[in-house]
């Protein structure tokens, strides 16, 4: 047997989806952003690369995942007529597309092959991000005034709009299984990491974060979120109002959100059909300031691609969103749609472009699309078994 036939086999037998937990890990635990991006680079692309038949042969009649090349693969044509192009932008360009569609396929091919250990390490995600959460309130408290302070957790999660992204969606995720737990000790587990998640998302004061974790309660849990959600957004207020200056510069002027925007529409205007291309200056000249990114993926992908990049985006989303509320309403799987809720909630009120090197942007917004994209089939294709009140197979 040759070695890269063992490696296929050590792949298939559940090797995979142990580097992928590996990757994941690194969020929290890695201390710089560059190591765990070669973490992916020489562990999870190699892998890939071997099992492409497999993966292809897993998403060649998925609808979505169609579309996610489709949209991948006219940003990345958006090259062609790029302002500011560069040989060097454009290959990078490229390699985190590839990076990106590696990981959307990965993810969901794994979810569905590996249920129930897919199951348990994402139950040690959970507690892996409440104990990273637990270390990074105390380290960086220690450093810094509290509460006034932004906090910045360990591991590559250096921006706080990113990181509370990230640890709200392991909140949203913390309160599924606490709705959904049977037993006592479960439900006081599930409680504990919620409450240590929602402690560490309010002490980044991201709004957007807060923002996302909202709708997605509100889709997850109806009116019962409602009491959370109100404590959340007091204490949001208070920690903003226990620092004068944050005060003024991100509620007062909202973020400088609104002037943002509007010069980021302003420029698009000029290329409005095919976009400016991939690589165009991403900062923006507002407020006699100048910020380093449009502060909406939406806007971006205008901007980026025009309203052809836009549609194909909204054309995602509006097909993710689909399968997950059928998924929701014929199933009773409401975590799909309560995830997608959260991601497209994200991107409307920060970041930038969606094809980037692995970073936090990963999980908070390609996971979701990507397990939407991988469950509808297994459930689509076994509709009986999977029928609402009955236990999965």
């Amino acid at each position: 047997m040759t070695i890269i036939s063992k490696s296929r086999k050590f792949l298939l037998d559940g090797g995979i989806l142990y580097l992928y937990a590996l990757f994941v890990a690194g969020y929290f635990v890695l201390p710089m952003a560059a190591g765990h991006r070669r973490l992916f680079y020489l562990l999870l692309m190699p892998a890939i690369a071997l099992l492409w038949r497999e993966l292809y042969a897993f998403y060649r009649r998925n609808a979505l995942a169609w579309l996610v090349v489709a949209y991948t693969g006219y940003m990345m044509s958006s090259l062609a007529w790029t302002e500011n192009f560069s040989a060097t932008g454009a290959i990078s360009a490229l390699w985190y597309s590839l990076c990106v569609l590696g990981f959307v396929f990965l993810s969901g091919y794994v979810w569905v092959r590996y249920p129930v250990r897919f199951d348990v390490l994402q139950r040690y995600a959970l507690w892996l991000a409440a104990g990273a959460a637990i270390l990074s309130i105390v380290v960086f408290y220690w450093h810094h005034p509290f509460p006034q302070a932004r906090l910045l957790p360990l591991g590559v999660m250096h921006d706080p709009n990113e990181s509370g992204a990230v640890y709200g969606m392991f909140l949203v995720g913390a309160l599924f299984r606490l709705v959904a737990a049977q037993q006592r000790r479960e439900r006081l587990i599930c409680a504990a990491a919620a409450i240590i998640l929602l402690a560490l998302v309010l002490f980044t004061q991201s709004r957007t974060a807060l923002a996302a974790v909202c709708a997605s309660l509100l889709v997850l849990m109806g009116y019962r979120a409602l009491g959370l959600i109100i404590v959340a957004g007091a204490a949001s207020w208070a920690l903003l109002a226990s620092n004068e200056a944050l005060w003024s510069a991100r509620v007062l002027t909202l973020s400088y959100r609104p002037g943002i925007w509007e010069q980021v529409l302003e420029t698009a205007r000029a290329h409005l059909w095919f976009g400016q291309g991939y690589l165009v200056e991403t900062a923006v000249h507002a407020y006699n300031k100048v910020f380093s990114h449009a502060h909406d993926s939406y806007l971006a992908s205008l901007r980026d691609g025009g309203l052809v990049g836009l549609a194909l985006l909204l054309g995602v989303l509006g097909l993710a969103a689909w399968w997950a509320w059928q998924l929701r309403s014929r199933f009773g799987e409401r975590i799909y749609f309560t995830l997608l809720v959260y991601a497209a909630t994200c991107i409307s009120m920060d970041f930038d472009r969606l094809l980037v090197q692995p970073k936090e942007l990963w999980l908070f917004f390609w996971l979701p699309v990507a397990l939407v994209m991988a469950s509808w089939g297994k459930y689509r294709q076994y509709p009986r078994q999977f029928a609402r009140g009955k236990p999965a197979p």
